[in-house]
């Protein structure tokens, strides 16, 4: 290419911009990329003292054609602002009239930088004809700067645009209009895309208005596992705002969103759900998966003046039920309680225990330690203990007589002989629950199983590079690895056939 005469070329623009000769002073602008610094500063310079509706459409055209340069030179921009600032009619008109793509879509992001709002009907006209992706990505996220909240239907539109970054654009956008219909059109997109549905929830529970936690708390009750978790953890990270929609739920006849529900009430630990939880448990619920999740969010509430309630649970015929109730009952452990756990278990009978082997299967320390002088308790206590306990529990009560001076009775427990595990059946239980997994962890010993229990699915996955189960059980529900995606894992190394997952 020959060598441009710079000199030639500054003399050009400035005739250009005298005559305004735009289309000339465009093509000397399309050649600084082979001149130097100062020709390149020069040349410049000149364009941006010309007339506003001269120069702006030649700075545009130049910052959105040639970004190289034009970073060099940042000060362009700030003047090609000032300039619009100045007269933003010859901005609406520029978008209107400019032919040149990347020029229209960067002038249609500097309406949006601007908060320009006599742009919006504009730019809705635009997006009703154009066809350019970049264009229509760059109108969009200009209406959403603006926040001219009757653009909602005509962005919403493009959630279902073949093109993802527009999709993208249309779901931050709809964020920023936060109307109760842009609600309603992200919660209609949830479900083709994992990604983005995780970008459309978070920007759901950002939303301030009643619209958007409800749309939340139906999410609770979704067909999939990746939206179930995610609005669980939305709603846990909203606080006791959303204790009023989720108490609302415990009254629906719908067993997996009233489960969903009084999780969540548990992690939020607000003492004003402890009232419909224990009116759930009062109706008597069919379903033990639900008096086990009440139980099970009781125990995680702070307790109150009706804790003694909580008694009624070490009498469920469901086991699962009796430990949720039992670890619920020693965190809220008084002297009600107390008195209600000795009537139930003074008789010694084959009921009481029962009782007692829940009471340790949950590691109820502090109830231990308030019944360790009462034979009535402690002589079937200790043969469990040493008899049909899981080591770790027998590990756990003598460290904890060991800890609270009952030397002579930490003795006492006397491990029945340990197996080096051959021949055991493996199994790997993952779930995000404690007490889910201590369930797990006397119901595969009682069976004759080697357990490994992981809380977290990333620890079971790192596991697995180094030891193969017989089988593996997996919750469903779990936050940042739901049981779905950690199966899907699991599978890259082993088939059906060679490792059963339920």
């Amino acid at each position: 290419m020959a060598k441009i005469n710079e000199k030639d070329l500054l003399d050009e623009i400035r005739y250009d911009i005298k005559v305004k000769d735009s289309l000339k002073a465009r093509l000397v602008l399309a050649s600084l990329e082979n001149v130097s610094k100062k020709a390149q500063k020069q040349a410049l310079f000149s364009v941006s003292q010309a007339d506003d509706d001269f120069s702006i459409p030649l700075l545009a055209g130049f910052i959105s054609n040639y970004p190289k340069v034009a970073e060099s030179y940042p000060h362009l921009k700030e003047t090609m602002f000032s300039k619009i600032l100045d007269n933003p009619e010859t901005l609406l008109d520029l978008l209107v009239n400019i032919e040149d793509p990347s020029s229209k879509a960067f002038l249609a992001e500097i309406t949006g930088e601007i908060r320009l709002k006599k742009a919006a009907s504009i730019l809705l006209e635009i997006l009703l004809q154009e066809k350019d992706p970049k264009m229509i990505g760059s109108v969009i996220i200009a209406l959403g700067m603006i926040g001219d909240q009757s653009a909602v239907p005509a962005v919403g539109q493009h959630l279902h645009s073949p093109f993802r970054e527009i999709r993208i654009a249309a779901v931050r956008t709809l964020g920023e209009l936060a109307t109760a219909e842009a609600v309603g059109l992200l919660a209609g997109k949830l479900g083709d895309d994992q990604d983005l549905d995780l970008m459309i929830l978070d920007i759901i529970a950002k939303i301030q208005i009643p619209e958007a936690l409800e749309k939340l708390n139906e999410l609770l009750a979704s067909e999939f596992a990746h939206l179930r978790a995610a609005a669980k953890k939305k709603l846990g990270e909203i606080g006791v705002m959303s204790v009023r929609v989720l108490v609302k739920n415990l009254l629906r006849d719908n067993p997996n969103l009233v489960i969903h529900s009084l999780n969540v009430l548990g992690d939020l630990g607000d003492t004003s759900a402890i009232p419909a939880i224990r009116k759930l448990l009062y109706n008597e619920p069919k379903d033990p998966n639900i008096r086990f999740a009440a139980y099970e969010a009781l125990g995680r509430l702070p307790s109150d003046k009706g804790a003694f309630s909580l008694a009624g649970g070490l009498e469920d015929p469901v086991e699962n039920v009796r430990n949720a109730a039992a670890k619920a009952i020693d965190r809220n452990y008084n002297p009600v309680l107390a008195g209600g756990v000795r009537n139930l278990i003074r008789s010694g009978d084959a009921h009481a225990t029962e009782i007692i082997a829940t009471l340790l299967e949950s590691q109820c320390e502090n109830i231990f330690l308030d019944l360790v002088e009462e034979d009535f308790f402690m002589t079937p206590a200790m043969k469990h203990i040493s008899s049909r306990a899981h080591p770790e529990i027998r590990s756990c009560f003598t460290k904890l007589l060991l800890r609270a001076g009952y030397e002579d009775l930490a003795k006492q427990i006397t491990p029945t002989k340990m197996t080096d595990g051959r021949g055991k059946m493996r199994v790997f239980a993952v779930d995000d629950s404690r007490m889910v997994l201590n369930i797990y962890r006397t119901v595969l010993h009682n069976l004759g199983c080697e357990s490994r229990l992981f809380e977290f699915p990333a620890g079971a996955l790192e596991r697995l590079r180094k030891e193969k189960p017989d089988l593996i059980l997996t919750d469903l529900n779990m936050p940042d690895i739901t049981g779905i995606v950690f199966t899907q894992a699991v599978r890259k190394w082993h088939s059906k056939e060679e490792l059963p997952i339920i």
